[in-house]
């Protein structure tokens, strides 16, 4: 199963036309003063999945800020750039070839086809290969990062004079990845080596549970199965990360502005993610734009 491949980068779609608007993943936090809301994004999408939906338009008209997993504006940096490529290196003398095992290392050659290819490959980690080469292929299978949900908003917030920060900084996002354990690494640069059939029907399963708003489902499909295989990775990505954002977001809930927090949406759902934690806190948490209210 590649799901947890698909949990980390929190994207895909099929690119057949849909008539309705995807059900969004939108939960309404209450506090004294502010309301926050949080929308689950996935990172790649289509032209298909847009208009979106009247309660996140709603959503974003009443927000007087945004907050996104990092500032948009160090997505522009030339440092981001600097900053990706000096954590995806080893440091250490190992190489990519020293710690993946036979079976990965094969896989990955027939997919460079070179001996080239494979030693310019040596200098990265796992982690590093494994998520460009799943882009690569949802890029080649039709999904456009661009068209991704933070993305959107991203862009039409500037356009719109709309503040707009980060919960991260690049190095901590990145970090995430770059702490994990080499053979949960192993296992994310496997998958991404799948056949792009196989590749292309969880994508289209997780997709399609994404529109929906099914909440559970997405859990049920992703989240289970990474904190169970690679339980380190879940820690750094989902959960730690998670930790880290709520005293801001409680912070939100104080101001007397109203907010509108755009993460992948996995860290929204199930007991680690944001809503069941604010909940745990005394906040007020409401589902909205769905009928699972």
């Amino acid at each position: 199963m590649r799901h947890r491949l698909l949990w980390i980068l929190l994207a895909g779609v099929c690119a057949s036309a849909h008539a309705e608007p995807p059900v969004p993943l939108l939960w309404k936090a209450t506090g004294d003063a502010g309301t926050v809301y949080l929308l689950g994004s996935f990172h790649l999408l289509t032209d298909d999945d847009y208009p979106l939906h009247a309660s996140v338009e709603a959503a974003y008209d009443d927000a007087e800020a945004l907050l996104f997993e990092v500032d948009p504006s160090a997505m522009q940096s030339p440092a981001t750039a600097k900053t990706m490529q000096e954590m995806a290196r080893f440091d250490d003398g190992r190489t990519l070839r020293g710690v993946i095992s036979d079976e990965t290392e094969s896989k990955l050659a027939a997919f460079l086809g070179s001996e080239a290819a494979m030693a310019a490959s040596d200098q990265f980690e796992p982690w590093y290969l494994g998520m460009n080469i799943a882009v690569m292929a949802m890029v080649n299978a039709g999904l456009d990062p661009s068209k991704g949900l933070d993305q959107h908003f991203m862009q039409r917030a500037k356009r719109d004079a709309k503040p707009a920060s980060g919960l991260e900084t690049v190095a901590e996002q990145l970090g995430a990845l770059d702490q994990a354990p080499l053979a949960e690494q192993e296992i994310m640069l496997s998958e991404a080596l799948a056949p792009l059939a196989e590749l292309r029907a969880d994508i289209e399963r997780m997709h399609a549970t994404w529109r929906a708003g099914d909440a559970a489902g997405m859990e049920e499909i992703v989240n289970e199965e990474t904190a169970q295989k690679t339980p380190r990775m879940y820690e750094l990505i989902n959960r730690d990360r998670n930790q880290r954002w709520l005293p801001t977001l409680q912070g939100l809930l104080a101001s007397q502005d109203d907010h509108l927090v755009i993460v992948g949406a996995m860290h929204l759902i199930g007991e680690d993610g944001l809503v069941q934690q604010l909940g745990r806190r005394g906040v007020t948490v409401e589902r909205v734009g769905s009928a699972a209210q």
